[in-house]
């Protein structure tokens, strides 16, 4: 199973997405990093609550002086994980790591008494003001630290002594006895602290985690995005306590879909739609089968599997995805196969790459993997005969074990009874004179439709002249047509 880093690789718009996180804090993108793919509906239904419940809290105190204190305070917070590290291994901190520690304590107690005082209780922090009280023993509450006087009453008179003195060779002593007694307090006051060094951490883990899902709440704000619904297949529950209990009593987050299957509609893609200024959302239905879809060029299939893959990925990794609404059925992997990802081995040919990729999930699904496969033009490089069979082979087997798999294809004359779904296409009058490489989108529906045909759109001769194609090359085209 890919990570988090993997997705951001290998998906440019999940990549966009989470580049576009404005995060408060180091701990904040340190926390994305570590995000984890859910697989168990019951944890990402949690995940997705605590999403919500930040996002209305949010919205609540949306330019109040709520939520410009909490930020203030989360952009003040450092990375402590290596003091804390250094706690727990029975290291003695040095007075920077002290600073870090009370100061980082400091924050952590008033981001908690923000969140409570605002209703808000969906995140809880531990208590750390035996930590402050241990780094601040004249409770000023200012975040800064050193060896105080007050830690050790011979500190105090050592240090006057050294104010007083005037006699070089004592006061050289007398610092020495100094920097001893500071060394012992160091030890007393790490030793002490290392009890709470589990407690500081999660705090620590706390404000990255309320750092994130601040920043995507405001993502989710700027571009509308819904919290799915998670699905499950009825037919394959145990019958166990805990699955009767879950299927008599659902909860919003659930689903009456007794198959499981995934349904979007408004999916849009938020690059596409940051880089055209426009995205024509489309509604899907997935299945656990194959679904072959159809279209001529120019008609969004790549940018669609694309699409579905950024809206599973983003559910599975706890966050909104980009649809009106979205019921999501969850996989234990999403495989792709698509053509811009396939670069990164070198030394292969593209055929070479993409059957590995196919390859590769074929034998998720055999060893009983549930995935999602996102295949784009299949075999589109080989000669048609054999890449025809190798589509229809692929289709056969994905029909076999049940896989969610999508397949964009060229080809017609496939042998396999599967579903199929095409792009309606462009939508051009007789008279349209006005359409140019420019504002082609404009006449593209981009819109899905159930097909029975096994033939293929052909619109690549209009494009080509839309695009003002040498003229000799489309008339000879258009002649080898008539006699076919």
């Amino acid at each position: 199973m890919a990570n988090i880093k993997q997705h951001i690789e290998q998906q440019s718009a999940f990549k966009f997405m989470t580049d576009e996180l404005l995060f408060a804090s180091a701990v904040g993108r340190k926390k994305l990093l570590h995000r984890q793919f859910h697989t168990n509906p019951f944890e990402l239904r949690m995940e997705l609550d605590i999403q919500e419940a930040v996002c209305q809290f949010a919205e609540k105190h949306h330019n109040t002086a709520v939520m410009a204190q909490l930020i203030e305070q989360l952009c003040h917070v450092n990375d402590i994980s290596q003091s804390v590290v250094n706690l727990i291994d029975g290291n003695v901190l040095d007075d920077i790591q002290l600073f870090e520690v009370k100061k980082f304590s400091l924050i952590s107690d008033k981001v908690s008494k923000l969140l409570m005082d605002n209703g808000f209780d969906w995140i809880p922090f531990h208590d750390l003001t035996l930590v402050i009280d241990t780094l601040d023993p004249d409770k000023n509450r200012l975040p800064q630290f050193h060896i105080y006087s007050s830690y050790k009453p011979e500190l105090a008179e050592i240090r006057q002594k050294i104010d007083q003195s005037t006699d070089e060779e004592e006061i050289e002593k007398l610092k020495w006895e100094e920097s001893q007694m500071e060394d012992k307090i160091r030890t007393a006051l790490s030793k002490r602290l290392s009890m709470k060094a589990l407690q500081i951490q999660q705090n620590l883990d706390q404000i990255g985690y309320l750092d994130l899902l601040l920043a995507h709440a405001e993502q989710i704000r700027k571009w509308k995005l819904c919290k799915p619904i998670i699905v499950e297949d009825k037919s394959k529950t145990t019958g166990c306590c805990s699955c009767s209990a879950e299927k008599n009593n659902s909860t919003p987050n659930e689903s009456s879909n007794a198959e499981g299957n995934s349904h979007f509609t408004g999916l849009f893609n938020p690059l596409v739609k940051h880089s055209t200024g426009n995205f024509q959302a489309i509604n899907i239905e997935l299945k656990h089968e194959p679904t072959l879809i159809t279209g001529a060029n120019m008609s969004g299939k790549t940018v669609l599997l694309k699409t579905i893959g950024l809206a599973q990925t983003m559910c599975q990794f706890g966050f909104f995805v980009p649809a009106a609404s979205a019921e999501i059925a969850l996989v234990d992997d999403i495989l792709f196969s698509i053509g811009d990802q396939q670069s990164e081995m070198n030394g292969l040919s593209s055929f070479a790459v993409e059957i590995l990729n196919i390859d590769k999930i074929i034998k998720a699904v055999k060893e009983g993997q549930q995935i999602l496969a996102l295949v784009d033009e299949l075999a589109r490089t080989t000669n048609p005969e054999e890449g025809k069979a190798l589509v229809s082979s692929f289709i056969q087997i994905m029909q076999q074990y049940h896989t969610d798999a999508l397949i964009t294809t060229h080809y017609g004359g496939l042998q396999s009874d599967c579903r199929r779904l095409r792009v309606k296409g462009l939508k051009i009058k007789n008279n349209e004179k006005n359409i140019t490489p420019e504002n082609i989108n404009r006449y593209m529906d981009y819109q899905l439709v159930e097909t029975t045909q096994d033939d293929v759109p052909m619109e690549a001769i209009s494009i080509a002249e839309i695009f003002n194609i040498d003229e000799e090359l489309i008339s000879t085209a258009k002649q080898l047509l008539q006699k076919d």
